[in-house]
């Protein structure tokens, strides 16, 4: 759909990207598509999450895969022979599976410098250039990068899935064992994700050492402290940075860069199955070529990696033993002469059906796949996106109200950050008013945050407890274009400082002291929490009850509510509420308290 629909075109996937130059260009003449017509109608947020539905199940089916290869996958006549009918029996479900993991590790694996997704990542725009860039894109640049995230994003969960199936191997059959070993060469794809990483990133970033704290992206000098005329001293620094356990990307002192992380641990775990299962052994043709691939593994196989992944000794050993053992010329290498890579007058090759149908078209009048593919755009623009704009989607307030925890989100407000999901629906719509001529306004609360205090109170007025806010890990935040210009919105790190448990009164009233660096001056900001609960008026007198059941129906399992809001020109404090295991209720109460404070996120104006 990414390739073949939104634009129109005949290459593969990593080529298509090569066209879209990191969505740094406006609407070309050649541009064809249904990306067109949606950039027009304003739906780029579904193609958001059309594009996030891959790597979704790409994940789902991690989960499956890491149990093993499921038996109806492996029978290779299940469906009778029916895959030309649009119904492919397993094995040719699996063998699709394979080429679909094979394109995913070569997308990988291929130089930045011709990867505009890669490139992307690993050489992110310097904070004050994405804000002007936020600023100037159009729609239909803004639904490329998407396509090019989430290009990058499904290919690093692709990359978990091909380890299982490597992992599997000798449960497979012969024809989708040599597809794996000799067209596509598993073993020789991942050696370029060992040796240019893509989940690892090197960049420069300015360093504020008047004020100890780090500006990322390259910040061009424009902050000023506002207790003094000098503009603050800053130098410049290499980072290393990771993508973590939730694919974010995340700063790596020197001292952790031999550390492995769940992304680079895959690659070696699959080069150990291909490299010490016999029957990959016996159906792997060595030659002189991919004699020299391999060997340049065994510089990286140092004590550290072999600290952490014990079972790299065995490859380790393998690779000792290869360095000395004769293997034919390159094109010639087999241990067996059913290998495909040896010379032979006649060689079959299976068809992937599955993706053959689906390029081609299932239907016998469909005789040019581009014929298929426009018929398929036209058909999905006229009967879904052209009755629909994001900021009437229901289905998306709907996915905002159960995913992200929405309830009870008001649907009056073009620009509600009660939810990122409604976050993004509003920025994607926020054309209807330009920039604010007098900014002014922004000028006190657009410094950088120190820390944010925030005070729960009954209706009286009397404190029940505070919290302190503090930005998370140094983050930077993600900039986004409001009707009020670019917003930064960065999470917050929670700390209690104040009142017993952890449960909120669900009638409660927060306010927020907001103190930014360099100002004594105190922002503060507040509003109404008003969580979900019932009456329970069985608590002895003068005891906590503890341990009450939270009916799902009537409690959420989580509760967005934000202090603050942009048609007033303030900050905004998203605070996210998850619902408890078990309610209690305090002694002389009688209101169930069902929920903890678990997120904070902090939004402010960038000038």
């Amino acid at each position: 759909w990414r390739t073949r629909v939104l634009f129109f075109s005949e290459e593969d996937n990593s080529n298509v990207d090569n066209d879209f130059e990191g969505g740094r260009d406006g609407v070309r003449s050649n541009d064809k598509g249904l990306a067109i017509d949606l950039a027009k109608n304003g739906n780029g947020l579904r193609v958001a999450f059309i594009l996030h539905a891959e790597t979704t199940i790409v994940s789902l089916l991690n989960l499956i895969f890491y149990r093993g290869i499921p038996h109806g996958l492996l029978d290779g006549g299940s469906a009778g022979g029916n895959a030309s009918k649009g119904n492919p029996s397993g094995d040719e479900a699996l063998l699709s599976l394979v080429d679909y993991c094979a394109r995913q590790l070569i997308f990988l694996g291929s130089p930045s410098d011709s990867n505009p997704s890669l490139q992307r990542q690993k050489y992110p725009l310097a904070a004050a250039e994405l804000a002007s860039h936020l600023q100037t894109r159009s729609r239909l640049d803004e639904i490329r990068e998407t396509v090019l995230d989430s290009s990058y994003q499904t290919a690093v969960a692709s990359v978990a899935l091909a380890r299982y199936l490597c992992e599997h191997i000798e449960e497979m059959g012969p024809s989708i064992l040599s597809r794996m070993l000799e067209l596509h060469d598993f073993l020789l794809l991942f050696i370029p994700l060992v040796e240019e990483p893509p989940w690892t990133r090197r960049r420069l970033i300015t360093v504020n050492t008047s004020k100890g704290c780090c500006e990322r992206g390259g910040d061009d000098g424009q902050r000023h402290d506002s207790g003094g005329s000098e503009k603050p001293k800053t130098t410049t620094k290499m980072i290393w940075e990771k993508l973590n356990n939730q694919n974010e990307w995340e700063e790596t002192p020197p001292s952790s860069l031999l550390h492995l992380t769940k992304n680079e641990g895959q690659p070696w775990l699959a080069i150990y199955h291909l490299t010490t299962s016999p029957i990959c052994r016996e159906s792997y043709g060595l030659d002189e070529f991919r004699k020299s691939q391999l060997m340049r593994l065994r510089k990286y196989l140092n004590e550290a990696l072999l600290d952490q992944l014990p079972v790299m000794g065995e490859v380790a050993r393998y690779l000792d033993e290869l360095s000395i053992l004769g293997v034919p010329p390159s094109g010639q290498g087999s241990h067996r002469p059913s290998s495909s890579a040896s010379s032979s007058g006649l060689l079959l090759q299976r068809v992937d059906v599955v993706r053959e149908e689906i390029l081609r078209g299932r239907d016998s009048g469909w005789n040019r796949a581009n014929e298929f593919c426009e018929e398929v755009a036209r058909r999905q623009w006229e009967d879904v996106f052209c009755k629909v704009t994001d900021s009437r989607d229901n289905e998306l307030k709907r996915i905002a109200e159960e995913v992200y925890g929405g309830a009870g989100i008001s649907n009056d407000s073009d620009v509600d950050l009660q939810s990122r999901a409604v976050v993004a629906e509003a920025l994607l719509q926020s054309n209807k008013s330009s920039l604010s001529k007098d900014d002014e306004w922004k000028g006190h609360i657009s410094k950088p945050l120190d820390k944010v205090t925030l005070v729960i109170q009954d209706n009286q007025g009397v404190s029940l407890g505070a919290f302190e806010f503090v930005p998370k890990n140094d983050d930077s935040g993600q900039i986004s274009e409001t009707p009020l210009g670019p917003f930064r919105r960065m999470k917050l790190a929670i700390r209690r400082i104040s009142g017993d448990g952890d449960a909120i009164f669900p009638s409660a009233k927060a306010v927020a002291n907001i103190h930014f660096q360099g100002d004594e001056q105190i922002h503060t900001v507040s509003g109404s929490i008003s969580l979900p609960t019932t009456q329970h008026r069985s608590t002895p007198e003068g005891y906590d009850e503890v341990g009450i059941s939270l009916p799902t129906d009537q409690y959420p399992s989580k509760e967005w509510r934000q202090i603050g809001d942009l048609d007033g020109r303030n900050v905004v404090i998203q605070l996210g509420f998850k619902r408890m295991s078990r309610g209690r209720v305090p002694a002389g109460c009688i209101f169930v308290r069902g929920y903890n404070l678990s997120q904070a996120f902090f939004s402010q104006p960038v000038l």
